[in-house]
C-alpha cells in the first residue's frame, strides 16, 4: 500500500520539525510495518481486525508530516504492538535504536511489589539510587505504564512491567509518547524511603552506573549473582540444597547446556540433596529444547527422588520469566501432574512447587521469532513464525501462576533478601487468608498482610477507630494492649489463641469501635526494623559487646550477635523456641532463642554468626515453615 500523494500534500501543508529521516525514509518504514509484517508474521490477525489495524496505519500517515521521528517510530511500534504478540516488536534498545536517535537515561529501573525502584544510576544521578519512581514529566508513573502498554506487545500485565524497565530508560519512547517534551534532559521525579519527593533533570550521557545492591558492600543474593553467565549451579552442604540459575536459554560459547547438565546431575548424585531449586527468574527465552537433558537427567533418577521422604522441587518463576523459559517451568509442572495421577499416594508438594510472581510469559502463545530490519531507518524488530499451545495439563490464560506466590518488596531487594529463596528454605506452604475487615491486624515487626498472627506475638492493628481503644479481644480473650491511638493499636496476641480464623474486636469504654478477621497460625516470625526509611532494613541485633549492630558498629566475624523479634513457634520441652537463623545462605549456630519474660511478645534469639561473612549481609528467621522478614546484618 502506498501514500505518497497524500504525504506530499500533507508535507506541503504541515510546519517543519526537525527531524533525522525523511518523508521518504518514513514512507519506506510505514509500507513495511503495514504491508510486510502481517504478511511475514504466521497468524499476525490472530485477535486483531484488520480494519482496525489499517485504518491506524492511514491515520499514522496521515500525522506522519507533524511527527517527530520519535512520535512516528513509536507511532509505528504500536501498529506492530495492536496484534498482541510479546514475541513481534521493534528494537529500541539496540545500536540501530541509538543510531536513529533513540537513547537512555543512565538510570537503571526495577519493578517491585511496591512501585517502580532506582537500581542503578550514574554518579551525578546517585541521589536516585534506592528510590522509588513516582513521576515523568508531570505524568504519575500509573499514567505512563498505560501509555506504554500501547507500545509493548504482551498477554499480561506482567509482562508490561518487566519490559518497561528497558522502555523507561529511552527518553525517546517517553517524549514519543508525549509524556516528556523533545529536548535534551527530562525531568523525572523520585520519592525516598522517608517520603521525600525531589526531582532531577536527566540526560542521556554516557557514564558508568553505580548499582543497589553493591556486591563490593557484601554478598548478593543467589538469584542476582553471575547474571552475565547463561547458567550455573551451586549446593550448599547445610541446606542439603542443589541450586541452578537458568539465565538464558541459549548455549554459553565454549560450555553447551548438555555440558552443564551433566554437571548438576553428578552433582546431584554425588550429594545428598533434599531441596532442588530451579531458577528461572529473568530469564526471557531462547530456546526450550535446550534443557532437554537436563530434565531427562532427572526423570531417570525419580526413583531415588522419590526414595527421599524429605525430596522437594521447586521452579522459581517471576515477571521477567518469558517464552522457552516459561514454557520449560511449565514442562517441569506438566511432568509432576503426570506422575501425581501415576501414582496417586504421591504427596504433590514433595514434586514440583512452583514459586515466586506470575510468568510475563503466557501458557502458549507464538515464537520462533526472525529478525526484520526496516528499510529506510534501519530500525531493528523481530516477528513470530510460529504458534505453540500450552504444554499439556496447563490451562490456557494470560501467565502461567505460582503454586506458591512470593512478592519481593523494595525493602527486601535493597536489604540483599530474597523472599523465595527463603520461602523454598522454609518449605512455606504459602500465605493464610490475609487479614480483613475494619481493622487490619499484622504481625507488629513486619506489618505484612501474608504472614499470620503467633499466639503470644506482638501485633498491630491499623483502622479508624475514632477514639483510643481501650481494649482488644482476639476471638473474645482480652489482648494486652501495649500503646494505643485513634488509629493504631499494638498489642499482645492471646497466648491461649487457637489456630486458624480469629475475630479482632476494637472497642473503647465498652462499646466496640472496628472489628477484623485475621488467622492465627503457630508461628509468625518477625524481625523488629530500626529504621523503616532505611532501605538496607537495619535490624533490632546486638553485637556481643551490646553495642547496636549498624554499619559504623559491626559484627565481628564469628561472634555472637542477639537478635530480637516476635511470633516464635510453640516452646520445646526446656522452653525454648525452635528457630534457624539464616545469615545470608547459610545457617548460623542458635545458641539461645527464647521469649522475654519481662516484654511479652518479645522474642531473643542469640546466635554465632558464620566465620566467613563479611559486609553487608542479610538476616532472616525460620520457625514452623515460615520465614521472617530479611534485614541488614553489618560484619567485618
Amino acid at each position: 500500500m502506498r501514500y505518497a500523494s497524500l504525504i506530499l500534500a500533507l508535507v506541503a501543508l504541515s510546519p517543519a520539525h526537525a527531524q533525522r529521516f525523511s518523508a521518504a525514509i518514513r514512507q519506506q518504514d510505514l509500507d513495511f510495518v503495514a504491508g510486510q509484517i502481517p504478511k511475514l508474521h504466521v497468524s499476525f490477525f490472530f485477535q486483531l481486525d484488520p480494519n482496525d489495524f489499517h485504518q491506524a496505519a492511514s491515520q499514522l500517515l496521515a500525522q506522519m508530516p507533524g511527527l517527530t521521528d520519535a512520535e512516528f517510530y513509536v507511532g509505528l511500534a504500536k501498529l506492530i504492538a495492536m496484534a498482541g504478540d510479546p514475541h513481534t516488536h521493534l528494537y529500541f534498545g539496540d545500536n540501530a535504536a541509538a543510531a536513529a536517535g533513540f537513547q537512555q537515561f543512565p538510570i537503571v529501573f526495577h519493578w517491585l511489589d511496591d512501585g517502580v525502584f532506582v537500581s542503578g544510576a550514574a554518579a551525578q544521578y546517585s541521589q536516585a539510587l534506592g528510590t522509588q519512581l513516582i513521576r515523568i514529566g508531570d505524568s504519575p508513573v500509573e499514567d505512563v505504564m498505560e501509555k506504554l502498554a500501547a507500545v509493548i506487545p504482551h498477554a499480561n500485565t506482567q509482562w508490561v512491567r518487566s519490559y518497561s524497565e528497558q522502555d523507561l530508560r529511552v527518553q525517546q519512547i517517553l517524549q514519543g509518547l508525549d509524556i516528556l517534551p523533545a529536548g535534551p534532559e527530562s525531568s523525572l521525579t523520585f520519592r525516598d524511603r522517608a517520603g521525600q519527593e525531589f526531582t532531577l533533570q536527566v540526560g542521556t550521557e554516557a557514564a558508568p552506573i553505580a548499582t543497589l545492591p553493591d556486591a563490593r558492600q557484601g554478598p548478593l543474593p543467589l538469584y542476582l549473582q553471575r547474571a552475565t553467565e547463561n547458567y550455573w549451579y551451586t549446593y550448599s552442604a547445610p541446606l542439603r540444597l542443589l541450586y541452578v540459575k537458568y539465565n538464558q536459554c541459549a548455549d554459553a560459547p565454549g560450555y553447551p547446556f548438555t555440558m552443564f547438565a551433566d554437571q548438576v546431575l553428578a552433582a546431584f548424585d554425588a550429594n545428598p540433596v533434599d531441596t532442588f531449586v530451579l531458577d528461572f527468574r529473568g530469564n526471557g527465552g531462547g530456546s526450550g529444547a535446550l534443557a532437554t537433558p537436563l530434565f531427562d537427567g532427572l526423570n531417570q533418577r525419580m526413583a531415588t527422588i522419590l526414595a527421599n521422604p524429605n525430596f522437594r522441587f521447586y521452579d522459581a518463576i517471576d515477571k521477567g520469566t518469558f517464552s522457552a523459559a516459561a514454557n520449560d517451568a511449565m514442562i517441569m509442572k506438566a511432568q509432576s501432574i503426570v506422575l501425581a495421577a501415576m501414582f496417586p499416594s504421591l504427596e504433590t508438594d514433595k514434586l514440583v512447587t512452583v514459586i515466586g510472581e506470575p510468568t510475563g510469559g503466557a501458557p502458549g502463545g507464538f515464537g520462533n521469532v526472525l529478525p526484520f530490519t526496516l528499510p529506510g531507518s534501519k530500525l531493528g524488530g523481530q516477528y513470530s513464525t510460529s504458534f505453540g499451545p500450552p504444554p499439556p495439563y496447563i490451562q490456557p490464560g494470560p501467565s502461567f501462576s505460582p503454586d506458591v506466590a512470593v512478592s519481593v518488596r523494595s525493602s527486601d531487594y535493597f536489604a540483599r533478601h530474597d523472599p523465595v529463596m527463603a520461602a523454598i528454605v522454609a518449605r512455606w506452604p504459602g500465605p493464610p487468608p490475609p487479614p480483613s475487615g475494619d481493622v487490619i491486624a499484622v504481625n507488629g515487626a513486619t506489618l505484612r498482610v501474608e504472614q499470620g498472627l503467633a499466639p503470644g506475638s506482638l501485633a498491630t492493628a491499623f483502622g479508624a477507630f475514632s477514639v483510643v481503644p481501650d481494649q482488644v479481644l482476639v476471638s473474645g480473650a482480652d489482648a494486652r494492649i501495649v500503646s494505643a491511638a485513634a488509629a493504631q493499636v499494638n498489642f499482645v496476641v492471646p497466648a491461649a489463641a487457637q489456630m486458624g480464623s480469629a475475630a479482632v474486636s476494637i472497642r473503647a469504654g465498652g462499646m466496640e469501635t472496628a472489628r477484623g478477621q485475621v488467622t492465627i497460625t503457630a508461628a509468625g516470625p518477625g524481625i523488629f526494623v530500626l529504621n523503616a526509611a532505611d532501605g538496607s532494613q537495619p535490624g533490632e541485633v546486638e553485637n556481643q559487646d551490646h553495642t547496636i549492630n549498624s554499619s559504623s558498629t559491626p559484627a565481628g566475624a564469628g561472634s555472637i550477635i542477639e537478635i530480637f523479634a516476635t511470633g516464635h513457634a510453640p516452646l520445646d520441652a526446656s522452653g525454648g523456641a525452635p528457630v534457624a537463623v539464616m545469615i545470608g545462605d547459610t545457617p548460623a549456630q542458635v545458641l539461645y532463642s527464647a521469649p522475654v519474660a519481662q516484654y511479652p511478645g518479645l522474642w531473643q534469639i542469640n546466635a554465632q554468626l558464620p566465620a566467613s561473612m563479611h559486609g553487608q549481609v542479610p538476616l532472616y528467621l525460620v520457625a514452623g515453615n515460615v520465614a521472617s522478614n530479611g534485614v541488614t546484618l553489618w560484619v567485618q
